[in-house]
């Protein structure tokens, strides 16, 4: 299943966006999640760019969390990466800026490329797109979380 995907027009955010490093380093947490370590400035500078009081900052920055990242296996997709393959650097490009709407939250994300991540999840025997809670996504980068669906409209 696709999430609905709702574009969003907002050049300042994506100029700042795109002034970040786009490179990251593989990395895993403890519940398996292999995730692209990237900039915490994608979510602390972007995401008062949102001005929206109704999002909220992603809570990924306790002490066993990611911080800003690109995920590219959930640990549902029940995919092992071999030791050698964390730490080696990836790139990846800034597509644009959307909302996806996911059970009752919608997230503002980065939708992002990197040729280096989709061969990795191709020699996993993984698809392209990542299976989150049953929905097909591709790589991004979540800024913010709207809880609940409030007055916006896709």
């Amino acid at each position: 299943m696709l999430p609905l995907i709702g574009q969003l027009d907002n050049p300042k955010l994506l100029k700042a966006a795109k002034q970040l490093s786009t490179t990251g380093k593989l990395a895993i947490s403890e519940n398996k999640l292999v995730y692209l370590d990237i900039d915490d400035n994608y979510i602390h500078q972007l995401f008062p760019l949102l001005q929206n009081s109704l999002i909220k900052k992603p809570d990924y920055f306790g002490t066993k969390s990611a911080g800003a990242h690109i995920t590219v296996v959930y640990p549902e997709e029940q995919k092992i990466i071999k030791q050698e393959e964390l730490h080696k650097e990836h790139s990846f490009t800034i597509k644009e800026l959307v909302t996806a709407k996911i059970g009752r939250k919608l997230y503002y994300v980065l939708l992002v490329e990197s040729l280096s991540l989709l061969h990795l999840r191709k020699k996993y025997h993984l698809p392209k797109l990542l299976n989150f809670r049953g929905y097909s996504i591709g790589f991004h980068i979540t800024i913010g979380v709207q809880p609940d669906e409030g007055s916006i409209r896709l």
